[in-house]
């Protein structure tokens, strides 16, 4: 019975203490960070969109696509490894203005290129490269300075709107982008861009998250130092062995699949058309934007760690279900049950972590959950590209994945207290 009633007493308190929280909404540098991650997201999708389709579209040159996205995803991952250190030992709201200013930067140097110069592909490939190394900067520091301005009792709905911008802007921003490139030129949507991603450094450094003592003490040690505490950190967790775990087996045996897969499955499997594609992917966006939304409603704070390993064993199901699917109403609802459950998982998760992982080693832990998230990435295209050379359908490649991850997540579930309980 005394167990009974302090479990009741702890929740009465924890309801009390989530009452008395002030609103993510009264808040002032989280407002400001959520601005600078609006501004940011449509910033680089506004980027994105317009570079490929001037390679495709002006200079022709189709094939030389992929060049850009290796340019961009090189430098990020290697990067990646370090960042999450610098970011523990440097104030992490300069790594983020310094990173929305020098990319505004350069694309205000590219209107000019446009205006006075002559823009090849060897132009693009140099701006993704170095947007991919102050992109890797920027996501660590933006993940491990949330719980430094947001309280504990709000993090899952700080991390959600935070999410759902995100995701928004990667419906909308292409849409816009290709307005402005109909009835105006490139040189305008750069431009527009430029001025998103400085006005978003000027919010981030205005901001006045609480002092770090901790980030002092990590700038006496020496740099290598610092990063091998980080990873000692994780690797002697067992918790954060297998969150990182989990993200590995996603992201290696669905990410790929998926990424690559949807075109020959629209293709192949669906017999669509590109706009067909188009609509599967306007319903993982859909989903994901619907999963942002649902959680942060519910601002979770209990029962995180169930909540994440549920919802990733239902987005491994619908996954299943889409590789079965035969029409398209009905891959776009698998895909958006998918994205719903994915982001739920996503957000509370690193929820969970960012509110239990001691303030010194936060940069470090999330660098090195992101990392594990990307690096393998790379790894599962090469699989499936290599699996389906063998003849096998990209359906039956969808099915497996999917179902190694919902036996990984649900044997996790069954035989992990640990990070079944995570709270």
């Amino acid at each position: 019975m005394s167990s009974v009633n302090e479990a009741t007493v702890r929740e009465r308190t924890d309801d009390l203490q989530e009452e008395s929280t002030p609103s993510v909404f009264k808040n002032r540098n989280f407002l400001l960070l959520w601005g600078a991650a609006l501004l940011s997201s449509f910033g680089i999708s506004f980027f994105l969109f317009s570079q490929s389709w001037y390679v495709v579209n002006v200079l022709n040159l189709e094939a030389s696509l992929g060049l850009i996205y290796i340019a961009a995803s090189i430098p990020r991952l290697l990067f990646m490894i370090i960042s999450g250190t610098v970011a523990d030992r440097y104030d992490k709201t300069k790594i983020m203005f310094l990173s929305d200013f020098i990319r505004g930067l350069l694309l205000a140097g590219l209107v000019l290129w446009f205006l006075f110069g002559s823009i090849t592909l060897w132009t693009f490939v140099g701006f993704a490269f170095f947007f991919g190394i102050l992109d890797a900067f920027f996501w660590a520091a933006e993940s491990a300075i949330i719980p430094s301005i947001v309280q504990k009792e709000n993090l899952t709905r700080g991390n959600s709107i935070i999410q759902m911008t995100n995701q928004t802007s990667f419906i909308l921003a292409p849409m816009l982008a290709g307005v402005l490139i109909a009835y105006g030129n490139y040189e305008i949507v750069f431009a527009v861009t430029a001025a998103m991603l400085l006005t978003a450094s000027l919010l981030v450094i205005s901001m006045k998250p609480k002092k770090d003592a901790e980030m002092e003490a990590n700038k006496n040690k020496k740099f290598w130092q610092t990063f091998r505490e980080g990873v000692a950190y994780v690797k002697d967790s067992r918790l954060l062995t297998l969150i990182v775990l989990a993200t590995i087996f996603l992201n290696l045996f669905i990410v790929g699949p998926m990424t690559m897969g949807l075109p020959l499955f629209v293709k192949n499997i669906l017999e669509g058309t590109a706009v067909d594609f188009s609509f599967l992917e306007a319903g993982l966006a859909g989903g994901m934007l619907v999963g942002s939304i649902v959680i942060g409603s519910l601002n979770v704070t209990r029962k995180r760690g169930k909540i994440t390993l549920l919802t990733l064993v239902l987005s491994g199901i619908a996954f299943i279900g889409l590789s079965f699917t035969a029409e398209l109403w009905q891959s776009m609802v698998m895909l958006g049950l998918f994205g719903t459950f994915l982001s739920i998982s996503n957000i509370s998760s690193i929820s969970a972590i960012q509110s239990i992982i001691e303030e010194k080693v936060l940069g470090r832990v999330m660098g090195l959950i992101s990392l594990a998230s990307m690096g393998l990435i790379p790894v599962s295209y090469a699989l499936t590209s290599a699996v389906l050379s063998l003849g096998i359908s990209i359906h039956h490649i969808m099915a497996a994945g999917s179902i190694l991850v919902t036996l990984f997540a649900s044997f996790v579930f069954l035989t992990f207290t640990e990070l079944r309980e995570l709270d």
